[in-house]
């Protein structure tokens, strides 16, 4: 009913929006061309594989309209004098764009980089002094969401980009936008504290010649992140005892972990990202069946949409997983999305599961049912008298005398061929090459392709899908989202085996589950995290009352008791989406803050906001107490985008000049584009386009 609803709608919106399309598309961005006669022209390049130019930012500044704020922003005269200094620490993606904004706003900024390199935790560090990402690992947030608002990466990327092809975006990202000049590589941040007289912030570095240096600024934006410090090993964890033979290691020293697991008895302990990537290898190449060791279920959506096994065909424009996040989905609360998504299809209940047998769920599978009844009647007949004017009305049902075929005549079946591929629509290949990259989605589809051969069905699949999440204390989505299946096949295919937590170890290799069963093994995986630390921030943050995780700050950004002048960009997680985009708005909100265009509420107001936001999110998710830094995707982005001035007029303002946008930005997914929409002129154009392309791409089937 909904699809029908939702069809008639966008047919009839078609018109009325055709003349808001034709404008934006006439904003879109043009790319000079040489022709062989040497002269230029303009050609057209796709949204989703061009990079935005972005105007100076005065043109966008918000209006300010108090003397204060006058007095605070960089374009008045008094400070234009002296720009203010602002060191983002860390190039990683949240420093990058944090620095990107500081430097359109006008600030003298500089960056600091303990690597030598972009990228932060995204590059493989083998020497140890750094987190970083493993040989060969990719993303599990789509493209869509990595990349910036106003920098999409290219149509050509991998829908789930890898180390090497991120790096190279944010590479290209900082050379677009003038960044590098600004980056000091190889300077290990050390202190920092607030001077004597409170007027600046002093910090203390130590370059990779071993030299220090103490610079001043007038604010510090701390883009590090958490992942510093692994919690190794874990805390309430048991301790292998004396001459312990088989190795115990933390997920962070397998930097290369197929030669480390080849051919050995391994369990792996965790359910997090990293613990469902590692069994999966362990499934892969260690003896068979690897152990998962899990004391509680886990929540597992698979990376594409439709999910496997369901019989749906995959095509390229089967949208990644993330991109089905609509943006009114999360305004609904916690019960209803669970009774929604668990009605049915992947995410149905198992039949043991005590959730599934309610009044309401009879209640609505009786009423469905009963609708059917009523409407299938007419449905019946409206098809019956449609087939019947069809046929009647065509001539060749008058002539009595039709034969079963056509006699054969290569001349009249080759002009009808002309005529039929004439009518089709021309598909041209994009002008900068293909438009999309599906070597993962070919190979996503050809595991559950597989399996379907040999026998597995849907139900097999959502079986081991459903038991995993029954377990896990929570509804759905209020659990921390896996967006890799991989163990679902290997459990399928007996390569790998789920046990209880560990409770103990003994002899020399023998691991000893909570349930009294034992195993032998040679390597044991601790996927067990990393530990909230800042420790250059110790002396502030003891000075302020102590840091303890995200949900301390407010907003997971500012820290109540501490200058407005030190931000903390990058550190909240998001259930489904990614951090890019939300560091981004982070920066934008501390840019409007440093030029007079924002303010914060008291230090007793934020105090007391921050423990209302973190009791609320503790009553929806149960991982909040694991992952403190967590955050609604769409709720948070929409809040932080509000405070930072750039959340879009989307009521009914929206709907009337430009209905299609309307529906794009309601119902389509939360992309960072949305909050380029009031920048206005060829960037809010731009930003429209896009939302409308990945919306009609990957969620329509116009």
């Amino acid at each position: 009913i909904w699809s029908g609803i939702m069809t008639s709608w966008r047919m009839h919106l078609r018109l009325v929006g055709a003349a808001t399309t034709s404008l934006a598309s006439t904003a879109s961005f043009r790319e000079p061309a040489t022709l062989e006669d040497g002269k230029q022209r303009q050609r057209r390049i796709p949204i989703l594989q061009r990079p935005w130019r972005p105007p100076s930012f005065g043109a966008l500044a918000i209006p300010v309209h108090c003397e204060e704020a006058e007095r605070a922003s960089p374009s008045s005269s008094s400070s234009m004098a002296r720009r203010k200094k602002v060191c983002c620490i860390g190039a990683g993606a949240a420093g990058l764009s944090c620095a990107k904004e500081m430097l359109e706003r006008g600030f003298d900024v500089t960056v600091l980089e303990a690597r030598e390199g972009v990228g932060g935790v995204w590059r493989v560090e083998t020497t140890g002094k750094h987190v970083g990402v493993r040989i060969g690992q990719r993303a599990t947030s789509s493209k869509y969401y990595l990349g910036f608002s106003d920098f999409p990466m290219p149509d050509t990327a991998q829908d789930f980009p890898g180390n090497i092809e991120y790096i190279k975006y944010l590479d290209d990202y900082v050379d677009h936008f003038g960044i590098r000049e600004h980056i000091r590589f190889g300077h290990h941040t050390t202190r920092i504290k607030r001077a004597d007289d409170d007027s600046h912030w002093e910090v203390a570095v130590t370059d990779n010649r071993g030299r220090a240096h103490n610079l001043n600024f007038d604010a510090v934006a701390v883009c590090s992140g958490l992942h510093s410090a692994p919690d190794f090993p874990p805390r309430g964890a048991p301790l292998p005892p004396a001459g312990f033979k088989a190795q115990v290691l933390h997920s962070m020293a397998l930097k290369d972990a197929e030669p480390i697991l080849r051919n050995k008895r391994i369990v792996v302990v965790g359910g997090g990202e990293t613990g469902v990537e590692l069994a999966h290898v362990a499934a892969s190449v260690g003896s068979v069946p690897a152990l998962f060791a899990l004391r509680r279920g886990i929540t597992v959506i698979g990376s594409y949409l439709p999910l496997p096994l369901e019989g749906r065909t995959a095509d390229s424009r089967t949208p990644p997983v993330d991109l089905n996040e609509r943006r009114v989905v999360s305004l609904l609360p916690p019960s209803l999305k669970h009774f929604i998504f668990t009605q049915s299809g992947i995410f149905a209940l198992r039949d043991d599961h005590p959730g599934k047998y309610t009044a309401t769920r009879l209640a609505a599978s009786l009423a469905s049912k009963a609708m059917n009844l009523v409407a299938a009647p007419f449905l019946i007949a409206g098809s019956a008298a449609a087939e019947t004017v069809s046929t009647l009305s065509q001539p060749l049902f008058w002539n009595l005398s039709k034969p079963d075929y056509s006699p054969p005549d290569g001349c009249v079946m080759s002009s009808k061929m002309s005529a039929t591929v004439a009518s089709l629509p021309l598909a041209e290949p994009p002008a900068a090459g293909p438009r999309r990259d599906n070597t993962q989605l070919r190979e996503y589809m050809g595991r559950a392709a597989d399996f379907y051969m040999r026998g597995f069905t849907v139900r097999h699949y959502q079986e081991v899908r459903s038991l995993l999440e029954q377990y896990s204390g929570a509804r759905h989505g209020s659990n921390f989202f896996t967006k890799q299946d991989d163990i679902i096949y290997d459990i399928l295919e007996r390569k790998l085996t789920v046990r209880p937590g560990i409770a103990a170890f003994e002899g020399t290799n023998t691991v000893v589950f909570d349930d009294d069963s034992r195993a032998e093994v040679d390597v044991v995986v601790w996927c067990s995290g990393y530990q909230p630390t800042l420790p250059f921030l110790d002396g502030v943050l003891t000075d302020a009352g102590g840091f303890f995780d995200g949900q301390a700050l407010y907003k997971h950004v500012f820290h109540p008791t501490l200058p407005s002048s030190i931000a903390f960009i990058g550190f909240a997680r998001p259930q489904i989406g990614a951090m890019p985009p939300i560091a981004e708005l982070q920066a934008r909100w501390f840019g409007a803050l440093l030029s007079g265009q924002a303010s914060l509420p008291s230090p007793e107001a934020m105090r007391v906001e921050a423990e209302q936001d973190c009791r609320r999110f503790e009553s929806e998710k149960i991982f909040s107490g694991r992952l403190r830094s967590s955050v609604d995707f769409a709720k948070y982005t929409a809040d932080v985008a509000q405070r930072a001035g750039c959340y879009p007029d989307a009521g009914l303002s929206m709907l009337i000049s430009d209905p299609s946008l309307w529906i794009a930005f309601w119902f389509g997914p939360v992309l960072p584009q949305s909050y380029r929409l009031a920048d206005g002129g060829a960037r809010g154009a731009a930003a429209r386009e896009m939302l409308m392309e990945v919306y009609r791409t990957f969620l329509t089937r116009d």
